[in-house]
């Protein structure tokens, strides 16, 4: 009798360790369901070349380049945004997404939630011998100051990436 009771209850706490179990990936499926993607695009620039600073005109108007192919982009967003229930007993890390520029033009693909997510977009700073003039040339350091957005899941973002000089 004692040994039936004993394999009764082996058997009962492991139907519920698989019951709880179950239930949790159940949760976990839920929350990847929610979790999609969206798409930040753009065209990346800066004013590499002074000397058609010109509208038709011949008023001063700035006319920004294309900035040089290779340059690196990256969109930062931190976990806990995807989450749609956060827990302050997460240690939420930020995730970061790379591109690369190329033909002035950008595009990353992040993941988002239903609701909005925060996203920082960075980029690495590059050297250019920038035009002065028609007989001047002087190499310049240009940045990007991060911008901030936000997007929500199956959304397509437009925005537009301007480096400037330090």
């Amino acid at each position: 009798m004692r040994k039936r009771l004993s394999i009764l209850f082996v058997f009962a706490g492991i139907a519920f360790m698989m019951y709880s179990t179950s239930c949790t990936k159940c949760d976990d499926e839920a929350v990847a369901l929610t979790i999609k993607n969206a798409i930040i695009k753009g065209d990346a620039l800066a004013n590499l070349d002074l000397s058609n600073d010109t509208n038709q005109n011949g008023g001063f108007e700035i006319q920004l380049e294309k900035v040089p192919n290779g340059i690196k982009i990256f969109a930062r967003i931190n976990s806990m945004d995807l989450d749609p229930n956060p827990s302050n007993m997460i240690d939420y890390q930020d995730i970061t997404y790379e591109t690369s520029v190329d033909n002035g033009k950008f595009e990353v693909t992040v993941q988002a939630g239903q609701g909005n997510v925060p996203v920082t977009i960075l980029a690495d700073d590059f050297e250019y011998n920038q035009k002065i003039n028609d007989s001047t040339w002087e190499w310049k350091v240009f940045s990007l100051q991060n911008q901030n957005l936000t997007v929500i899941n199956n959304q397509v973002k437009y925005n537009n990436l301007q480096f400037n000089t330090n």
